[in-house]
């Protein structure tokens, strides 16, 4: 599944020219965010009218009738569930986004215990745009309110199910005007990306402190789990969409 990523660079610049910028005042600069994690705001691709605006929202999806006055929110979605789950499916047919992005992390896990960070990325090194959902909520009593997203997910191609069973859901640029704007068609868009397109190095385990965010965190490293240790991390019951865990210092914990 995707329980971090990354943005970093002038990823403005990869984005298509009839992109509209809303007010991004967060983003007006380059930051760069090698450990991005759940809550934090970060930019998304969604439809206006007739037109993909980029604009900014906080990842972790909460449905618009969800009472809960603190909510969490989920990271991901299932793309085998989400036009029919009652938590997504009104936003999968109306508020579908992109979530631009440079890679993401998955952990590799042994029957130890013992657990090392990949990072994933396009053997291409250009810039992916995840699938997403985003919804608009406001707590019951009308004084907090904020748009939030997930990203779907798909069973994981040959090269990333050697760490985890689930991958992002990435829609090429040719692709972006249907999977935003045709309902119709946007399941058949899930898929996941091609292995030949895709790049996973070892890295260290920096990432797993959400303090720490720096570009170290995505330098090779050597392996510290022998190839025949490795068995894929599987979703939690339920999906493994909540950010929720007693101990979120366990990367598992976030899938």
């Amino acid at each position: 599944m995707c329980g971090r990523y990354t943005l970093f660079g002038n990823w403005k610049s990869a984005l298509p020219p009839d992109i509209i910028l809303d007010d991004l005042i967060e983003f007006q600069d380059i930051i760069d965010n090698y450990n991005v994690t759940p809550l934090q705001t970060m930019p998304i691709l969604k439809a206006v009218n007739q037109d993909i605006h980029a604009t900014a929202m906080r990842w972790g999806f909460v449905p618009a009738w969800s009472k809960e006055t603190t909510p969490q929110g989920m990271i991901n979605a299932r793309s085998e569930t989400v036009s029919e789950k009652p938590s997504f499916r009104h936003a999968f047919k109306q508020r579908r986004c992109l979530i631009p992005m440079n890679g993401f992390y998955e952990w590799a896990s042994s029957p130890s215990g013992k657990k090392q960070p990949v990072y994933c990325t396009s053997s291409h090194e250009e810039l992916l745009f995840a699938a997403g959902i985003w919804e608009h909520w406001t707590s019951p009593d009308e004084q907090i309110s904020f748009d939030s997203f997930a990203i779907i997910t798909v069973p994981a191609n040959s090269l990333m199910r050697t760490f985890h069973e689930r991958m992002p859901a990435f829609i090429n640029k040719d692709s972006f005007q249907s999977w935003l704007f045709d309902s119709d068609h946007a399941v058949g868009l899930l898929m996941p990306k091609p292995s030949s397109e895709c790049r996973s190095v070892y890295v260290g385990t920096g990432v797993n402190n959400a303090r720490i965010n720096n570009p170290e965190l995505i330098r090779e490293s050597p392996p510290i789990l022998k190839s025949n240790e490795i068995f894929p991390t599987k979703p939690p019951s339920g999906g493994g969409n909540s950010r929720n865990s007693k101990d979120n210092s366990d990367q598992g914990a976030l899938f």
